[in-house]
């Protein structure tokens, strides 16, 4: 059984997200545990009475439970069940709680709320909580994303690190699971690959197996966001994958002034795999 956390807001958005995540998972038995955050400060509960405080709760209970019964509705399968969960702080406190209290397996998001700036892909909660959790991946669904099935799935990575067991496991969960093609794409800033690189090249070529898999050296002509946009576009990839780690392009790429400079904005999901060493 896999065990799914969902944090809405209540947007557009978050709905996408969700109807993404029962269908992506429509063969397997789930829990789909659905967050909302409302933060109240200290300082805003002293100054709040119990009777508006008593409605603030009682209406995000009410609209936790009308997205429970849309689902539902709409996702008429037996393998599926869902819980409301209503934590009173912010969203990446609330998520890191759940997970201490709960088997999270993976987190499903869309990447900004109702409110956020149009011009980029990552909201600001998006972009906290995937530098905040460590021990889950994150898969962030874009604004108004029509579900396709996971065909074609890139893993983005500059060779520099060694990656983990767990790392390497859950590429090969999602590519096995889903049946996909996995390519791996390396944007090439020098024009051979140093020792460190080949060696971890070598342990990504072991640990990547029982499925297709395809290795790209892709020449640093642009900007790596626009380089990773365009092999998206080419190759016609359902999911784009990342470990965000230290120095990392990821990392880099979460940085909001370099999101709106660089205009990073993939038009598939994008898991991001947190740094577990």
């Amino acid at each position: 059984m896999k065990h799914i956390l969902l944090p809405t807001d209540f947007s557009d958005n978050a709905w996408s997200a969700l109807v993404y995540a029962v269908k992506l998972y429509k063969y397997e038995v789930c829990t789909f545990y659905i967050l909302h955050a409302n933060p109240l400060t200290p300082s805003s509960l002293s100054n709040l009475s119990d009777v508006y405080l008593k409605n603030t709760i009682q209406q995000c209970k009410r609209q936790l439970e009308e997205v429970k019964d849309q689902i539902e509705s709409s996702d008429a399968n037996a393998n599926h069940s869902f819980k409301t969960v209503l934590k009173l702080i912010e969203l990446q406190v609330a998520v890191k709680a759940h997970i201490a209290e709960n088997p999270i397996d993976l987190i499903i998001m869309g990447t900004k709320g109702a409110s956020s700036n149009k011009q980029l892909f990552f909201g600001s909660n998006t972009t906290r909580l995937v530098n905040t959790i460590k021990v889950c991946p994150t898969l962030i669904v874009p604004d108004q994303y029509d579900y396709k099935p996971i065909k074609q799935i890139v893993f983005s990575t500059d060779l520099n690190r060694f990656y983990t067991d767990q790392e390497i496991k859950t590429i090969n969960d999602f590519t096995y699971d889903n049946n996909a093609t996995l390519r791996v794409i390396n944007i090439q800033v020098n024009d051979n690959l140093a020792p460190l690189q080949q060696y971890n090249l070598s342990i990504l070529k072991k640990g990547l197996q029982g499925f297709k898999t395809h290795f790209h050296s892709v020449p640093n002509y642009n900007n790596k966001a626009e380089i990773i946009n365009t092999f998206i576009n080419d190759l016609d990839i359902d999911l784009l994958i990342m470990v965000n780690y230290k120095h990392s392009i990821m990392e880099r790429l979460l940085n909001e002034p370099v999101i709106k400079k660089i205009g990073f904005n993939p038009t598939v999901p994008f898991l991001v795999i947190p740094d577990n060493q």
